[in-house]
């Protein structure tokens, strides 16, 4: 066998993402230019509200500032964040102690929301992809 050995299970790069929202616990409840409000009944029971309008971004949830970062010369793509200790997580979810939560976001031209992820401790939670 040569050194070209292929996976034949391996997606191929230039396939298109699957479009949908992919969440067993979450509900995308509004979306809009640079806005994302979402949903979640497990591990946390909560609304994320994320928004990059005014050349601010925000992440809210359940109406509580959690990360916010002034964008005048740079949208943030990816940005992670500790869960204030007033938004319980299930005790059932991993390791409840790890609160470190993460959101990605990819553009498309016009920054459009193409793919906007949400994690927590390092599982997926959420992932919209249009």
């Amino acid at each position: 066998m040569g050194k070209n050995r292929s996976n034949p299970f391996a997606v191929s790069v230039s396939a298109p993402l699957e479009k949908g929202i992919f969440a067993d616990h979450a509900v995308l409840k509004r979306h809009g230019f640079l806005f994302r409000v979402v949903e979640f009944d497990h591990p946390l029971d909560g609304t994320l509200t994320y928004s990059g309008w005014w050349f601010r971004q925000t992440v809210e949830i359940n109406g509580q500032s959690c990360w916010f970062q002034i964008s005048w010369r740079k949208i943030h793509s990816r940005f992670e964040f500790l869960l204030p200790d007033t938004i319980e997580i299930d005790p059932g979810w991993g390791d409840s102690s790890d609160r470190s939560m993460a959101v990605e976001i990819d553009f498309s031209r016009g920054l459009l929301i193409r793919r906007f992820r949400i994690w927590l401790a390092g599982r997926i939670l959420y992932d919209e992809i249009r």
